[in-house]
């Protein structure tokens, strides 16, 4: 195929294209060594397989108008973000250039190779907010238009202890941010107790899965109430109008074991002086209208499969 040229230089190689439905460069795998010529430097996408540890990815991508919107690069580089400098082996961009995600490694995990391998690969970074400071490997960051970072994902087994609105807790999985640098939304290691207009409720996800921090199971608003929570422990009765409303979390057959069930936890918002329930619109109240019984279930009474994310319940 013949060279494309790009506003990052012209492109030799191309092994696989995708093109808008103007002609230009949506975008490519590439099978030579290419140099593009970029804001943070001169990158070398990625335009080798070695088949068994790097994931086989479209080289290069674009926005319409031609600006690059992601980079799998050949070997790690170092990506100057309002962070500081991060060695990345993908990067994604916002339209106008800035960092939208990085990611420091890009394996691919299989039969091949395994998380812990990945892992001994990934190095530590140190981080400073208002909420706390550690220091940890990442999967991954989110950053907003403006170079704020709008979300971390932490590695599955290594755990986080912030200073949030409700007080200190222990975080797995990752935190997103509001953009003034709030913390938004997290992942609670454990069942955590959190204050809500119709009481405390142990917000916790035993169901969560570690795929990234952009959105998480307990919820604040910008002000630090809490906005939103996922339980795996609570019952919820709403009792008014002669009437009683019972809302727990549910269960389904597990998934590796035919003769044992899964949890399926209940999820909880919190609109100003109303509360939903799952959701849905039926399940709404007016805060003050109603009262409000919470009742624990113990996880091995919800149908708890006896998955590894027990062992953070402890």
């Amino acid at each position: 195929m013949k060279n494309i040229d790009t506003k990052y230089g012209s492109l030799k190689g191309l092994s696989a294209t995708e093109f808008y439905p103007d002609g230009t460069l949506k975008e490519c795998i590439l099978s030579q060594s290419n140099r593009i010529k970029t804001p943070y430097g001169d990158l070398i996408p990625q335009y080798q397989n070695d088949g068994v540890r790097r994931k086989y990815v479209k080289s290069l991508s674009f926005y319409q108008g031609g600006q690059l919107k992601s980079i799998s690069l050949q070997k790690a580089a170092l990506i100057q973000t309002s962070r500081g400098v991060f060695p990345a082996e993908l990067v994604t961009f916002h339209p106008n250039g800035e960092v939208k995600r990085l990611f420091p490694l890009n394996g691919k995990i299989s039969g091949f190779w395994s998380e812990g391998e990945e892992y001994k690969l990934a190095q530590e970074f140190e981080f400073h907010f208002p909420f706390g400071d550690f220091k940890r490997k990442i999967i991954g960051i989110q950053f907003y238009g403006n170079g704020a970072i709008k979300s971390m994902t932490f590695w599955p087994r290594d755990r986080v202890t912030v200073n949030s609105p409700i007080g200190l807790i222990e975080v797995r999985i990752g935190f997103s941010l509001y953009p003034g640098g709030q913390l938004k939304t997290l992942e609670p290691a454990k069942p955590t107790v959190a204050p809500t207009p119709i009481g405390e409720i142990d917000a916790f996800n035993i169901s969560a899965v570690g795929i990234h921090g952009d959105t998480n199971s307990l919820g604040f608003t910008v002000e630090g109430k809490v906005e939103s929570l996922v339980t795996s422990t609570d019952q919820i009765t709403v009792i008014g109008n002669h009437q009683q409303f019972v809302y727990q979390p549910g269960l389904k057959p597990s998934l590796f074991d035919d003769e044992k069930m899964d949890t399926v936890p209940l999820a909880i918002e919190f609109d100003g002086e109303r509360v939903c329930f799952g959701g849905l619109e039926s399940a709404q109240y007016d805060v003050k209208d109603y009262n409000f019984a919470i009742r624990r279930i113990p996880l091995s009474q919800n149908g708890c499969s006896g998955c590894s994310a027990c062992v953070t319940v402890g």
